[in-house]
């Protein structure tokens, strides 16, 4: 019995001696404990561990939990477990200026992606426009940072995060943390070294020609084009447009300029302009316009309407086909070609009556034609048409009730038109000016008359006599 009872004591001796304690481990940041596992552990209490090592930050009370009941099991354990994990201080995030455009559609750029993003493609699918009087940024404070600690419970700083470092333009000014427009524009933003510079400007340049690489164009202020407006495309303006080259469409509530040509090809050049159109060469072009139209030199095969002067003062400086209005004068060195090309140029009152009586004459020519074919189908004799079935009674009734509207229609756009001519040849002193010659089938219309020339002419100008009433030409 003894010799047993020694035996026993011997064994647990030795695997006592045997058996090592877990031991903590501090990473060097302090921002980690890791209890060290020997191979033959010994039970200890992980809590206690830590609190020895002084510990108290940070700790993950599942995981020591769970190592303190592998110890006590005497389960197979890993080598290592982390059981505290210090917390990394949060710093605060900076300002930031967040874009907005008119268009509520439109994606919202951050500052932080000016730097990246491809402009020409922002511009191309949502124009960052501004209104008058309404914000166009908002500008997002900065937050605090938030301090970390280490196992050990001693803090680490953070650094807040920085205001927005913003120099705003003449155009723009801050009202409370919101960025107001002072114009109707466009948004110029960019960002140099951590700085965005913020404004709005009346101007619009276009770097490349407005084709589909830019689509078209709709700006409330002026618009530059270094390159061409293509066919197809539009330029809208609330004041001036530049371009090198016009085959396009423009819409412009100040001046239009063309440093080269403005030129159609299968459909014409369309200009519609509050201000003057100035232009080197003008070819199948169709321009409309409040002021003046100056060209360089020569207008070929277009339509022009002008309601104060047309002036083609270079080399060759000629009117060449198509028709020319105007109300305070027309000045070309040469009119027509020797090849007896048809040109009208013509001084009435108003330009704006000229195309309001085209308009209503080309819709008085549409119901016309469609009143006449009424006219054949239904004839005159109404007893043979009551005579027909129910339905086919029905839709002669309501034939017969828009035959009866297309009339008065015709009677209208007839008075209308009647109305319109009468002031269009009212007396007019503007003249036509001829600086070399005019060539034969040159149409001069002056107050409603005009004289065709028949033979080349010579320098002079052509007006409207008072005595004759009649277009006479004048030498000199």
């Amino acid at each position: 019995m003894k010799q047993s009872d020694n035996s026993n004591r011997g064994q647990i001796f030795e695997e006592f001696v045997y058996k090592q304690k877990p031991e903590i481990e501090v990473s060097p940041d302090k921002m980690t404990a890791t209890v060290k596992i020997p191979e033959n552990p010994l039970y200890a209490d992980v809590f206690g561990l830590l609190a020895d090592a002084g510990i108290y930050a940070g700790i993950d009370t599942a995981a020591v939990r769970e190592v303190n009941s592998l110890l006590l099991r005497g389960g197979r354990m890993e080598r290592s477990y982390t059981v505290a994990r210090g917390r990394q201080p949060s710093n605060g995030q900076n300002g930031e200026l967040i874009l907005r455009s008119s268009r509520p559609q439109d994606v919202i750029l951050s500052s932080d992606e000016l730097v990246s993003v491809d402009y020409r493609i922002y511009k191309q699918k949502q124009l960052a426009l501004a209104e008058k009087e309404q914000p166009i940024a908002m500008i997002i404070n900065p937050t605090m940072g938030r301090e970390g600690s280490d196992i050990f419970g001693r803090p680490i700083p953070a650094k807040d995060g920085e205001e927005v470092q913003l120099e705003l333009g003449k155009n723009v000014y801050v009202s409370g943390k919101k960025v107001i427009s002072l114009i109707d524009g466009l948004v110029e933003y960019g960002k140099v070294k951590g700085q965005i510079h913020l404004d709005v400007s009346e101007v619009y340049v276009v770097k490349e020609d407005v084709d589909f690489s830019t689509g078209n164009i709709d700006f409330p202020g002026s618009v530059i084009v270094k390159g061409s407006i293509k066919a197809g495309f539009e330029v809208r303006a609330k004041n001036e447009v530049v371009a090198t080259t016009i085959r396009g469409r423009v819409v412009a509530g100040g001046g239009v300029t063309a440093r080269q040509g403005i030129i159609g090809g299968q459909e014409a050049a369309d200009i519609y302009a509050e201000g003057s159109v100035y232009a080197k060469f003008v070819h199948k072009a169709k321009i409309i316009t409040n002021e003046g139209v100056y060209i360089k030199k020569s207008i070929m095969s277009s339509e022009i309407y002008a309601e104060k002067e047309v002036i083609v003062d270079g080399v060759p400086g000629s009117i060449i086909g198509g028709k020319v209005f105007s109300v305070e004068g027309i000045s070309a060195r040469i009119y027509g070609s020797e090849a007896y090309i048809k040109t009208d140029v013509a001084i009435f009152t108003s330009v704006k009556d000229v195309m309001d009586m085209k308009r209503m004459m080309a819709q008085r020519y549409e119901t016309s034609k469609m009143l006449t074919k009424l006219e054949t189908y239904l004839g005159n004799n109404k007893e043979i048409l009551m005579r027909q079935g129910e339905d086919k009674r029905v839709m002669i009734d309501k034939l017969l009730i828009k035959r009866e509207q297309m009339r008065k229609e015709v009677a209208f756009f007839d008075s209308m038109i009647k109305e319109v001519q009468a002031k269009l040849v009212l007396k007019n002193d503007s003249r036509i000016f001829v600086g070399r010659h005019a060539y034969p089938e040159v149409k001069f219309m002056i107050g409603g008359r005009f004289a065709l020339t028949k033979d080349k002419t010579t320098k002079g100008y052509y007006y409207f006599d008072t005595k004759s009433e009649e277009v006479e030409f004048g030498y000199g």
